[in-house]
């Protein structure tokens, strides 16, 4: 089985090096490595081509056309039986590709996930934003998220990918996600918690609070478009418009003494600590396991983060249902990135 990592780069030159020392150094021999440089402005290109001496392959963009794009471009390349997907501010473990392989050696498999946790973990917001999405992909097998493939950390098989005609590129910020839900309607689609990736987390709010609502606002162009009946792409919307209307319901009726308002209070309150304090244990659990020791700061923000990012979301998914179309936000995976007039004007393959 041989394996074909796509890295899709726009100006990178501070992290990809890393990434593509990670990568050549994998001891598994049955691989190629292309690198999608999506016309860069900085010295991606010239740290990239200190590697085309290791079997890393080059593919140059002259126009930007976002993440999608730039993977559609490798994947024009590619020769491998399965296709992998990662960031070029990403650092892959020893095993990475070994526990792929195991993956696709069960019956029927045609994709396959692993986990992520953040690089910069000295920064305490990183932290919790990490520890969250380990608690919520590791502690529960993403078994509250509809989808078990990122574009940080997954493989495809090549003639899945080719039957769905690649990635989808008018799916900006939710490439990854549609092309999961599709994927699980054609065969079996495995996680791996255990095969973890390190990356670039957003540390600030509005680093933060622009991921999640870019999704969301993605999300909503497709509920647009069709709203399919799965209870997992439900459950955000409807969690919060429980816990919103709780609240106004708590707030209305509060003049009308304790007997009438204690029930919408209570459903808040049940509702509230949902989506914030219960993940302060399972926190400090995951911090203890790590063996950093527990942070009292990264505990607090677990216990506001949760709510900050899914408010992000619904605000996300409701404009973009509302009045959203592709090209209104600047929809790329870099947010300074111009999304129209794309097109593949070069590509070369360095051996």
């Amino acid at each position: 089985m041989k394996f074909s990592i796509l890295v899709p780069a726009y100006n990178e030159e501070q992290s990809i090096a890393s990434c593509l020392n990670s990568i050549t150094s994998l001891a598994f021999h049955d691989k190629e490595i292309i690198v999608i440089d999506d016309a860069s402005t900085d010295r991606t290109t010239q740290v990239v081509e200190r590697f085309l001496g290791k079997g890393v392959i080059l593919v140059r963009r002259e126009k930007n056309g976002g993440r999608a794009a730039a993977l559609n471009s490798g994947f024009q390349t590619a020769q491998g039986d399965v296709v992998i997907t990662t960031d070029a501010d990403t650092v892959v473990p020893s095993d990475w590709l070994d526990r792929y392989a195991a993956c696709f050696k069960q019956r029927g498999v045609i994709a396959a996930g692993g986990a992520y946790e953040a690089s910069n973990k000295d920064n305490a917001l990183a932290h919790a934003t990490s520890i969250l999405d380990q608690i919520l992909n590791g502690v529960f097998k993403k078994s509250l998220v509809p989808n078990m493939l990122s574009g940080v950390n997954s493989a495809i098989r090549r003639e899945a990918l080719l039957d769905l005609g690649g990635f989808n590129e008018n799916s900006w910020w939710s490439e990854d996600s549609e092309l999961g839900w599709k994927l699980q309607k054609m065969g079996k689609v495995v996680y791996d918690a255990g095969n973890m990736v390190k990356t670039q987390y957003p540390d600030t709010w509005s680093g933060i609070w622009n991921r999640k609502f870019y999704w969301g606002y993605a999300m909503g162009l497709k509920f647009r478009e069709h709203m399919p009946f799965r209870i997992k792409l439900w459950l955000r919307p409807v969690i919060f418009a429980i816990l919103f209307i709780s609240l106004l319901a708590f707030l209305v009726t509060m003049p009308l003494g304790l007997h009438i308002c204690f029930v919408p209070g209570i459903i808040f309150f049940i509702v509230c600590c949902s989506l914030t304090i219960v993940y302060v244990p399972f926190g400090m659990i995951v911090m203890a396991r790590d063996g950093n020791g527990i942070s009292w700061k990264t505990s607090f923000l677990l216990a506001i983060l949760p709510l900050v990012r899914e408010f992000a979301y619904v605000c996300g998914m409701c404009l973009g249902f509302c009045k959203g179309r592709v090209g209104s936000i600047k929809p790329s995976w870099k947010e300074h990135i111009n999304h129209r007039g794309t097109e593949i004007t070069e590509k070369k393959h360095y051996v």
